[in-house]
């Protein structure tokens, strides 16, 4: 009977390390590859899809909601050139893993309708599409989308002049 409980406890370490062998440790984005899709909703609960921005310019300001000041920072920038074209559309996405449990999503969208951000600001509640594109919490990650759904620029980086200035000469390329 013991020696049973030997191979029954062999067998599963063994299976448990093979399953974790077989985990695969995905590489970012990388410049020129298509992006993951999404859909997420915004304060308003209207639906925001990727997908659908084909054909456009998307800037996606993604970060964690400590951050929040640098993300709009980012998109006040955004706003100030491209305001009034119709091809580039900017959206910030938090990160809200880290919002309390006893919070009610009704109260974060709230205070969000309060103080809106200077772009669309788009919920990811379960951090999916933060995971889907490697995203770090201690600066913004920025990621240009081309009209065919390519990455065409990405870095994560605390709002600079010099960078903003990398970031639109990619934009005004596309």
């Amino acid at each position: 009977m013991q020696y049973l409980s030997y191979v029954l406890i062999i067998g599963l370490f063994l299976f448990a390390s093979s399953a974790s062998n077989q985990e695969q440790v995905e590489e970012p984005i990388q410049v020129g590859a298509p992006v993951p899709d999404f859909t997420l909703q915004d304060a308003e609960d209207q639906e925001h899809a990727l997908k659908k921005m084909r054909g456009k310019v998307v800037f996606l300001i993604m970060g964690h909601r400590k951050i929040r000041k640098e993300d709009d920072k980012w998109g006040h920038a955004f706003q100030e050139d491209y305001r009034d074209n119709d091809r580039i559309v900017a959206y910030i996405i938090a990160d809200m893993r880290s919002v309390p449990a006893f919070v009610p999503k009704g109260f974060v969208k709230r205070q969000l309708k309060k103080n809106k951000p200077p772009v669309t600001l788009l919920l990811d509640w379960k951090g999916k599409v933060h995971q889907l594109y490697h995203t770090q919490k201690e600066k913004p990650n920025l990621y240009v989308v081309d009209p065919e759904g390519k990455l065409a620029f990405h870095i994560k980086s605390n709002f600079d002049t010099e960078t903003y200035q990398k970031l639109k000469a990619v934009i005004d390329q596309l």
